[in-house]
């Protein structure tokens, strides 16, 4: 779907995951894709968005859940909500949801109309006169260049002539009209219409949902649209408080207190007290609050008496809970009630002091009546602090209007100015508060009684406060508007009919008149009531602008408001900064992209974004700049503002510099018209600057200047840069701000400012000048600004004749600000040098593929082996001294990548560009130099075999010496990404088919095998026959796992190279890797065994009893796997121990793989028994002297390998207790002595393959002995039928030390006896590899109750609940506690990958035997695992598994963060889920 250039942004589903305050905005027409997280891979998912909610969304076809998506094509504007449900869950209980922001699409005259460009004036509406005159008055904005007008209301307003209180929603306002022409609005849109077409200008509005002007006739014939006293009832004791403020007030302006020191004129502290204390001490207990929230005590009583009664003795459920008063849904006084058949069964109980039953009786009511005089106590005590907290708001109202020095100092008390704000409308005559009381429960009056809007400081504005639940209103925490009703919507359409058909036909009709609209008191509007009213607006207008202003105090809350209502632009104050430094902040945190972010790709994650910004120099309802800052700022704040990249936009009057805020209730003079110059006109206040800064400002906008950079310069002093990431072309801005009021003359000026390329010209130099200390007197007429400053504007600067700035050294040299005052502006176009847009164009044309050198790379990378890309893309530190006798890179401040090839590289960039990290070490490190271009090619020229590779990167590198210092990190991300996926695609074809065509998670893993496998020196393989053909010099060995085990004789480890063998080399075809390996460790055989650890052959331990089965597993796997893999059988293996005592170098034998392999069961089947060479301390200080002692046979009577002793540890559960301290040295935690459960089925599965292979006549010998009494099959026989007797512990076993049923034993005939019975992970190794020795129900229900040891990536090597168990390794712990000290808990809890692959394999084979819904639950078990682990690779630097995790997928620090056999064994489980 969609072209190459289509942009598609991925949202991963998670299970539980519910992101509603997750912003992520896309445009029209791209497509947002969704896809399974790890917690729902192998589960049914249903995914539905509002873009079309009857239909979910289809999942691509295939059975890779990694892979598989769902698409939806953003094709309209607004708030879309996703959710989605998994495997049939009830849609009330969705597992996951969220939101996608479309943004609209404006246009002007048919041109598209980019939101980061938009400049906005505001217009308060009555201030424009009649309509015939607002054009002139208008035309201010398309002279300063702004490219939008927003109006606030045109319709009537009521009472208070507030531009916010609107009488009636469908008319116009008074002042609109002329004497001889009604204006209708239909006029209005003409006029809208018109300045669209003739000035380039698109006009929005405000639309006032929340609230309706208090004299408004509608509301007065449909009172129900307002929360009163007769629908929200709860309000009553509220108005009456109401009311007892009111008429204090009044008395107090009347001067009824006054002999008791509260004056008429309430001016100073000691007037406030004296209120606060009549008003506490004696007006507000006339209230008597308490009763509103108390029974009536007898009433009640009285009740309860005919009912205990009438109940015929003590009631037969008795309940002991404490009795809740219930309040009275009317708010009467003394109206609340009990629950009475709860009261009986409290206190109807039998009274052993009761001396006969109607003594009983009297004593239940006693104790009832006791309870609610002591309810009725405590709900005074709620009450009188609701009176406090209301009079404590109360007195700080007062104080702020009346008497502190920040306030309005309002002085005199009277009708026009109120001693505090009533809170509800009061239409009747003033009688007495007591009387009024009355009105509130009167069936019609009290549905006049409305409580007004107003705003709730610090709360959540998801709640209605105007609702019962809310206590506001009488507590008076609003923050009143006493011109205004909050209007009442109730839930859904029904509940208020009236009011919805009246807000969506004005909401259509100005929907279908402006461009956008600006919701007023956005967060105070109930968010159901904006959602459905916005929702009418785009059906009018898809493409319609929403702005809002939100003041919830919580970025998250703000999102949620975006999200659900789809708003395009929210608000963002200037004013909001208290100097120079933090108003830069917001410019880049509202502003666009860094400068220099990394490239992005067009299919890529959705960012969580931030909202986008209209961001405000000065708003309507904002004090003047002029007045909290100085006249000075505000052309220098403009033109900060104006290289933000988002919307930005002003009030009218800033330009113009009116002295005071223009007040959206009392001004009452009109705006200055254009027509009359004297008034307004370029040459007044900022205008002509202005004009420039916006038209710079559209500019930016439409020519992708998207990028942006803040630099402070000094105290005052910012320089802005806005960036085109395509042309490289850049715009920096200087503005020296004057938030102080002290001019700074600034002569000395900054001394250098780079210019990072060449200065194509200087735009402009303005500064704002002040020609006189004296402010003339206002102009009573109209408004009209200051006249003592004018600007001084010098466009298209000729760079000579500059008088802010000199420049030095030529085009590419550096700028001296040198006459730069405060109020000073200054502009400059920069472009890059030539070298360094011949770089970013030779750049540009190689990531995109179209370079000649493109053929080059992919012909280099074809001719490397796959132990050159070991080197390319990997290799860790400790491998790269032991190779090249260097170390890795280090970045100052972050230190060394975990690899010192690309693959270290990669997830650190990736990192980056997701969260346009550009702060961090490394790209400071790039910008400081281009080192780390040089490591990377002077690396490679170190490794034989990638000369030419070197020189490629050499020559595709060299460009960045030539890009700016501020791109280098960009262009750096872009070459090393695209030179990482070329190579990474070269190494993926010369791995197998399977892997190329399977999932991402099977190319993760079989991309990290390559990290395993490699030759270091010192840490080769045992030698080899020389007439084997090798692919490089030295064949490659397989790290058991990094960093841990790279070098040295710790590189190598038997049992660990061939447990991850199978999925590490045979599935990913590297089969000359796989028979180097096999042969050479075959080669040091000994006793019958293969070396635990290889040392190179010459230093080899052989004290492990599972690595030879390991071994012979993997041969049985080449031979099935490999093409031609029966030959391995006759390749000769160099032996050179061909005996015991051998010593090395001193006899070497060729012999076939095959006789390797007899000699290995004959050895076993005759019984192994040595001391370890060297025994002692000089090869394991810890081993106690009996645990050199290595012993190993098979049992006649049933055909299992059995061995070891309680004081070795010879298979992979090999931890040899270290601490003295704690008692646990040299005594292993896990013997495993006896017979393993996973060798028997390694031994099964090796019996079965030599049989078949003697059946086919790959092998001569029939038996393991020279009588042919044990052929193979017989001794495989042997095993199976004794594995299910001796190893399964049913559900009806009683044996001593049975803990769980339905499990497979850990071993059997072990010394300790209990631990044959423990609940280990290794019966999933035998039940994978050999399933036939069990049956299949057993099987299954033994995987069944092993889940208790799944942890989210490994598997619990311990049951969790046996005594020894531990979940948290630490081998440095120096306890006391035996159980953990120096890590001796290493298997006994920790959570190992390996065998949780080994886990899901046997799920999955097991589930194969079974089929239908069994083998389901194991295909989606198995899916939902491979998905943690997708996700653990994806978050590791190492870009691979882990040896194991502590307790619940824990980190282990001790543990190496890539394990050759979790990467190999979880690779198997991926074969076998495709083979499936």
């Amino acid at each position: 779907m969609g072209g190459v250039d289509q942009q598609v942004r991925i949202i991963i589903l998670e299970d539980g995951q519910h992101q509603e305050s997750i912003i992520r905005k896309v445009e029209k027409g791209w497509i947002v894709r969704f896809k399974r997280g790890s917690s729902l891979l192998g589960k049914n998912v249903e995914v539905r968005t509002t873009f079309d909610p009857t239909n979910p969304l289809q999942w691509s076809s295939g059975n890779d859940h990694l892979s598989v998506f769902c698409d939806v094509v953003c094709a309209t504007a607004g708030s879309f909500r996703y959710h989605f449900n998994v495997d049939g869950r009830q849609e009330t209980n969705k597992a996951g949801s969220g939101y996608i922001l479309v943004m609209p699409e404006l246009k002007i005259n048919g041109k598209p109309q980019p939101l980061d460009g938009i400049t906005c004036q505001t217009y308060i509406t009555k201030l424009l006169g009649q309509l015939s005159e607002w054009k002139s008055r208008l035309q201010v904005a398309k002279e300063s260049g702004y490219n939008m007008i927003h109006l606030t209301p045109i319709h009537e307003l009521g009472i208070s002539n507030s531009s916010y209180s609107i009488s009636n929603h469908h008319d116009l306002i008074k002042t609109i009209h002329s004497s001889t022409k009604q204006a209708t609005f239909q006029d209005v849109h003409n006029l809208v219409k018109e300045i669209e077409k003739e000035w380039n200008m698109l006009t929005v509005q405000d639309v006032v949902w929340n609230h309706a002007a208090k004299n408004s006739k509608w509301l007065l014939e449909n009172p129900d649209s307002s929360y009163n006293c007769h629908n929200s009832p709860h309000l009553r004791p509220a108005y009456v408080i109401d009311r007892i403020y009111h008429h204090f007030g009044k008395q107090v302006g009347e001067g009824v207190w006054t002999h008791r020191g509260i004056p008429p004129v309430v001016d100073n502290i000691h007037h406030l007290n004296t209120i606060e204390y009549i008003l506490r001490s004696e007006v507000l207990p006339k209230a008597k609050l308490h009763e509103f929230f108390q029974v009536d005590v007898n009433a009640v009583v009285a009740k309860f008496e005919k009912l205990i009664r009438e109940a015929n003795g003590p009631t037969q459920e008795p309940l002991d809970e404490f009795l809740e008063i219930l309040q009275d849904p009317e708010w009467r006084r003394f109206g609340s009630e009990i629950d009475y058949q709860k009261a009986l069964r409290i206190f109807n109980k039998p009274r052993g002091d009761a001396s006969d039953e109607e003594d009983r009786i009297r004593k239940c009511i006693g104790s009832l009546r006791g309870h609610l005089e002591h309810a009725n106590l405590k709900q005074g005590e709620f009450s009188w602090g609701i009176i406090m907290d209301g009079l404590n708001a109360v007195i700080g109202h007062i104080s702020y209007e009346r008497v502190a020095g920040h306030g309005p100092r309002k002085g005199l008390v009277s009708p026009d100015s109120t001693l505090t704000t009533d809170y509800f409308l009061h239409i009747e005559p003033d009688t007495t508060w007591d009387d009024e009381e009355k009105l509130a429960y009167d069936p019609e009056k009290s549905k006049y009684l409305m409580a007004f809007n107003g705003w709730v400081m610090s709360s959540n504005p998801l709640e209605n406060f105007a609702l019962k639940t809310s206590q506001v209103y009488l507590r008076r925490q609003l923050v009143c508007w006493g011109d205004s009703v909050k209007l009442n919507y109730g839930e859904k359409e029904e509940d208020s009919p009236f009011l919805w058909k009246y807000m969506k036909e004005y909401t259509e009709q100005m929907a279908g008149i402006f461009h956008g609209l600006r919701i007023d008191n956005a967060h105070g509007t109930p968010i159901h009531v904006a959602e459905k009213l916005l929702k009418c607006a785009r059906a009018v207008r898809p493409d319609i602008y929403v702005f809002a202003e939100l003041f919830t105090g919580s970025e998250h809350l703000d999102n949620m408001f975006v999200n659900r209502l789809g708003i395009s632009s929210l608000i963002r104050e200037a004013q909001a900064a208290h100097d120079s430094h933090e108003q830069g902040r917001l410019v880049y945190r509202y502003g666009g992209d860094c400068v220099g972010a990394l490239l992005q790709k067009n299919v890529r994650l959705a960012p969580c974004s931030i909202a986008h910004g209209l961001f405000l120099d000065q708003s309507h309802d904002n004090p003047s700049p002029i007045k909290a800052r100085s006249a000075l700022d505000l052309l220098p704040t403009a033109a900060m503002l104006t290289m933000a990249s988002c919307s930005i936009g002003s009030t009218r009057g800033y330009d113009e510099l009116l002295r005071d805020h223009v007040h959206v209730v009392d001004e009452k003079r009109p705006y200055a018209s254009w027509s009359n110059p004297k008034h307004v006109c370029p040459l007044k206040g900022i205008i002509r600057g202005r004009k420039v800064l916006n038209d710079l400002h559209a500019y930016m906008a439409e020519h992708g200047y998207n990028q942006v950079f803040v630099d402070q310069m000094d105290a005052d002093i910012v320089g802005i840069t806005r960036h085109n990431p395509i042309s490289h072309e850049t715009i920096v801005v200087v503005s020296h701000t004057a938030f102080s009021k002290h001019y700074v003359p600034r002569k000395y000026g900054l001394k250098h400012i780079p210019i990072g390329g060449i200065l194509e010209r200087a735009l402009f130099e303005m500064k704002v000048i002040e020609t006189s200390p004296e402010w003339e007197p206002e102009n009573k007429e109209c408004l009209v600004g200051l006249s003592n400053y004018l600007l001084g504007l010098n466009e298209e600067v000729d760079i000579e004749e500059a008088s802010m700035f000199r420049l030095h050294g030529g085009p590419e040299g550096y700028i001296e600000l040198t006459d730069f005052p405060s109020g000073a502006v200054v502009g400059f176009k920069i472009r890059p040098s030539d070298s360094a847009a011949e770089a970013f164009k030779v750049i540009q044309n190689l990531v995109s593929d179209s370079s000649p050198i493109s053929t080059d790379i992919d012909s280099a990378l074809n001719r490397i082996t796959l132990q050159n890309f070991n080197h390319l893309l990997f290799s860790c530190e400790s491998e790269e001294w032991a190779t090249i006798n260097q170390g890795g890179y280090e970045v100052p401040n972050f230190g060394k990548f975990v690899y010192c090839g690309l693959q270290g590289l990669i997830p650190v960039l990736d990192e980056i560009r997701h969260n346009n990290d550009l702060g961090h070490p490394l790209c400071q490190n790039l910008r400081d130099g281009t080192w780390l271009c040089d490591y990377i090619v002077g690396r490679l020229r170190q490794f034989r075999g990638l000369d030419e590779i070197a020189n490629i990167f050499d020559d595709v590198l060299k460009p960045l010496g030539n890009v700016p210092y501020y791109l280098r990190p960009c262009y750096f991300e872009a070459i090393i990404s695209y030179l990482y996926r070329k190579s990474r695609a070269a190494l993926l074809k010369k791995l197998s088919s399977d892997v190329v065509n399977s999932s991402s998670l099977y190319r993760w893993l079989s991309v990290s095998t390559v990290s395993f496998v490699g030759c270091v020196p010192g840490a080769v393989l045992a030698p080899l026959p020389s007439s084997l053909p090798l692919e490089d010099e030295k064949p490659s060995s397989l790290s058991a796992g990094l960093p841990h085990f790279s070098v040295g004789i710790w590189r190598n480890w038997g049992r660990d190279t061939f447990i991850a063998l199978p999925g590490c080399l045979l599935l990913t075809g590297r089969y000359q890797d796989a028979k180097n390996i096999i042969l050479s460790f075959g080669g040091s055989m000994r006793h019958g065994l293969i070396p635990n650890l290889l040392a190179e052959g010459i230093g080899a331990r052989y004290n492990c009893r599972d690595a030879v089965w390991f071994w012979l597993h993997s041969i049985v796997k080449y031979v099935e796997l490999a093409p031609n893999g029966e030959q391995i059988l006759r390749e000769n293996v160099l032996r050179i121990y061909p005996n015991d005592d051998t010593i090395y170098g001193e006899d070497q034998v060729e012999q076939p793989l095959i006789e390797t392999i007899y000699e290995a069961l004959n050895r076993h089947f005759d019984g192994i028994s040595y001391r370890e060479r060297n025994a002692g301390h000089s090869i394991d200080e810890q081993m106690r002297y009996e645990g050199f002692d290595v012993n190993v046979g098979v049992d006649r009577d049933t055909g299992f390998i059995y061995g070891g002793n309680q004081w070795n540890c010879g298979t992979w559960m090999d931890k040899m207790g270290s601490s003295e301290k704690a008692g646990n040295k040299g005594e292993p935690a896990t013997p495993r002595d006896g017979a393993a459960v996973e060798i028997q089925a390694l031994a099964f599965e090796t019996l079965v393959a030599l049989g078949s292979w003697h059946e086919q006549g790959l092998i001569s010998a029939e038996s393991v002995n020279s009588d042919g009494s044990w052929t193979w099959k017989a001794w495989a026989q042997k095993i199976k039928d004794n594995f299910e007797s001796k190893f399964y512990i049913d559900e009806n076993c009683q044996d001593q030390f049975v803990n769980r049923r339905r499990i497979v034993k850990d071993t059997v005939g072990s010394t300790h006896k209990y631990t044959d019975y423990q609940l280990r992970c290794n019966f999933a190794i035998a039940l994978a590899t050999a399933p036939d020795l069990l049956d299949a129900e057993k099987a299954w229900n033994a995987l069944d109750t092993a889940e208790v040891l799944l942890g989210p990536l490994g598997i619990k090597t311990l049951d969790p609940s046996d005594w020894a168990y531990n979940g948290f390794y630490n081998n440095d712990d120096d306890s006391c506690d035996k159980k953990i000290a120096k890590g001796w808990n290493y298997h006994q809890g920790p959570e190992w990958l390996w065998v949780a692959a080994y886990y899901l394999n046997a799920r999955l084979t097991v589930g194969q035997r079974l089929g239908g819904d069994r083998l389901k639950y194991a295909m989606k078990q198995v899916q939902s695992r491979l998905g943690a682990c997708y996700q653990h690779i994806m978050n590791s630097p190492w870009r691979s598994l882990p040896e194991l995790t502590n307790e619940n997928g824990a980190a282990c620090h001790g543990s190496c963060e890539a394990q050759a056999w979790s990467v190999g064994c979880l690779i198997e489980v991926c074969a076998k889920l495709n083979q499936i």
